[in-house]
């Protein structure tokens, strides 16, 4: 996911990362803020600053993408607690405090 760094991509946060992870997918990216927050300290998503970083990365997450039951097993540990279920759950929880 080589997104431009700059005023647009500040806040975005790519829906693409959690369904890439879930196809089984290892993920490369350049360093959008909620990406680095929420998958940097994954072995499965790796984040690369500049052509060659993302170059490096990509051969990277080629060869460690080939332990596919690894990378399975991992992105269900990460991706766990982010079903839409969970997230309704505690937008719910935090708007009944608000009352």
């Amino acid at each position: 996911m080589p997104f431009a760094m700059n005023e647009s991509t500040r806040f975005i946060s790519p829906t693409k990362t959690p369904e890439y992870l879930a196809g089984g997918c290892p993920v490369v990216s350049t360093p959008i803020k909620d990406v680095v927050r929420t998958y940097g300290d994954t072995e499965i998503v790796y984040i690369a600053d500049g052509p060659d970083a993302f170059i490096a990365s990509v051969d990277k997450a080629l060869v460690d993408g080939q332990d596919r039951d690894r990378l399975l097993k991992t992105a269900d540990e990460i991706l766990g607690d982010m079903s839409w279920d969970h997230t309704w759950a505690l937008m719910k929880e935090k708007m009944q405090c608000a009352m």
